[in-house]
């Protein structure tokens, strides 16, 4: 049996949002199809909505609108984010786990860090709701880079806020986009199966771990 000291040891935790940490698919599917009906268009199954999430607002727009897109891209954007920011968490929640596991590794001298495709302001806010912003030492959002996932700079930017290296780090998120920006940043990839990406095409991606349940993060790996 590996003991906890024989595991690969991190510091340094960065942690995808959404699909990840916080399953936020029923605020913003109910802030998209808002959206939609303040446009005067059909309303979409939550089930399709969670599918399009993925690569941040300007996307999940674009896939809810489909054909219609070009017609109303410019006033759905503003107008969904107005909607989500008024209402961020009513419905979301934290996975299973997460809490508990955030908390371990910080009271074992671990970091957690967030890299989101969500603004910074609204991510702050739905952590702090749910009761984990004051574990998070630093979040970088679309904002603050110029380049989105799956470019590294925002693992980059996110190691640099805490002081730390690739080295010190792994990152877990639910998509290829993460897996392949931690890649490029030279950081381990730890993929969550329950979120909003396909098993398959996370596995496609190689990660050095895949886990079913955030908790079993700590089972993989250890906090230095």
């Amino acid at each position: 049996m590996i003991t906890v000291t024989e595991l690969p040891a991190f510091h340094c935790f960065v942690l995808d949002m959404d699909g990840t940490v916080v399953d936020t698919a029923p605020d913003i599917a109910r802030s998209a199809n808002r959206t939609l009906a303040e446009l005067g268009l059909p309303q979409l199954p939550y089930e399709t909505v969670a599918s399009y999430i993925g690569g941040g607002v300007p996307k999940l727009m674009e896939r809810c609108l489909a054909e219609r897109a070009d017609q109303y891209m410019k006033q759905a954007v503003p107008l969904f984010m107005s909607l989500y920011d008024a209402e961020p968490a009513a419905l979301s929640t934290l996975y299973p786990g997460v809490l508990d596991t955030i908390r371990t590794i910080s009271d074992r001298g671990g970091l957690i860090g967030i890299c989101t495709q969500k603004p910074e302001a609204l991510a702050h806010k739905i952590l702090d709701a749910l009761g984990v912003g004051s574990y998070v030492k630093h979040l970088v959002g679309p904002e603050s880079v110029t380049h989105r996932k799956p470019h590294p700079e925002p693992v980059v930017k996110v190691l640099t806020g805490l002081g730390s290296t690739a080295a010190d780090a792994i990152f877990v998120g639910d998509t290829a986009s993460d897996l392949q920006a931690a890649s490029a940043a030279g950081v381990v990839a730890c993929a969550v199966t329950y979120g909003y990406g396909s098993e398959q095409s996370l596995r496609a991606e190689s990660p050095t771990y895949v886990i079913d349940d955030f908790e079993d993060l700590l089972t993989s790996v250890a906090v230095r």
